[in-house]
């Protein structure tokens, strides 16, 4: 990994076994996963917003469960 760039993390090495072919195919596939996962939220965020504040207090609260537990 690139020395300037310690926190940037390519297809390369999450699937270094895949040929550059077939990394090029997995980013394409990733790319396209968070753009369907974008539009989601995007609809949410119109559609319906409180559901968004729901979520995330969900995930706070689980979060300080998790966080008990391991303590």
């Amino acid at each position: 990994m690139p020395e300037d760039n310690k926190n940037e993390i390519t297809v390369a090495d999450l699937y270094p076994d895949l040929s550059p072919e077939q990394q090029q195919e997995a980013k394409y596939r990733m790319l396209r996963y968070l753009a369907v996962v974008k539009d989601i939220f995007e609809q949410i965020c119109e559609d319906n917003p409180e559901l968004l504040t729901e979520l995330e207090r969900r995930a706070m609260l689980r979060k300080e469960r998790n966080n008990s537990r391991n303590a």
